[in-house]
């Protein structure tokens, strides 16, 4: 992985054969990157995946600032890098190549849990959830707000059209497409402005309800880094910032 100096790795340990690299319940206050081996994350005794090469893990510890819900242990020799959680947000702002690869990686591990799911459902259980009307024309997002909100197109009948400084540059049209997350992910100010076509239903979450729908709807979590994945492509092609 090509690193700009400033965001080298805090530390690169060489664990070996059934080192811990963390355990389930630590406080961890960095994230992981597999720079050769294998790491096999377990929770609860139970074996869940294999990390190899460019993976990434710990990332949801220091997002929700919560305790590892994991162990992470070296099934062969392997190097691994830990980094700070400042790197995150660098990584996406100032080096989307590295972002993508953190990012493929998630998603890799997001399909393999996904396979083991007996019973995929659209429907996220979160109590409490704000289901909001628009009618044409009304802002849902508004260019360089801020908010820890994010949403989830349930209806409309144009789309929801997404511009940025007065130009239009997207349509959200699919009933369960996510929009506004990466805004509430680096607590940052919206890219672009989200506007209703036509009368539209959204639902809207708070941040920290993706630490639920990570857990009980992994594969929702997947279709939103899918879209991460692809705006940071759009990014790194010096095309138009798409992040609502």
């Amino acid at each position: 992985m090509d690193q700009d100096p400033q965001l080298q790795a805090l530390e690169v340990k060489a664990y070996p054969y059934g080192g811990i690299i963390v355990r389930e319940g630590d406080d961890c206050a960095v994230f992981f990157v597999v720079l050769s081996g294998e790491v096999q994350i377990s929770e609860r005794g139970k074996n869940i995946r294999v990390l190899s090469t460019h993976d990434t893990f710990g990332l949801e510890s220091i997002v929700f600032k919560k305790p590892s819900s994991y162990t992470a242990r070296a099934i062969t020799d392997a190097r691994v890098a830990s980094y700070g959680p400042e790197a995150l947000d660098r990584f996406i702002r100032e080096n989307p190549r590295m972002a993508q690869n953190i990012l493929s990686s998630l998603l890799h591990q997001l399909r393999e849990t996904t396979r083991n799911l007996a019973d995929e459902s659209g429907a996220i259980a979160i109590e409490g959830v704000r289901l909001n009307f628009y009618a044409d024309g009304e802002k849902i997002i508004e260019e360089g707000s801020m908010g820890r909100t994010f949403f989830r197109l349930v209806a409309s009948e144009g789309g929801l059209r997404v511009s940025s400084r007065g130009e239009d540059i997207a349509r959200i049209r699919k009933p369960g497409e996510f929009f506004g997350e990466m805004a509430c992910l680096l607590n940052a100010p919206h890219q672009s402005t989200v506007t209703s076509v036509g009368q539209s239903t959204v639902e809207a979450y708070e941040f920290a309800d993706i630490d639920v729908i990570a857990r009980d709807n992994p594969e929702i979590v997947l279709r939103m880094l899918r879209a991460l994945v692809s705006r940071l492509c759009d990014l790194d092609h010096n095309k138009p910032k798409t992040l609502h």
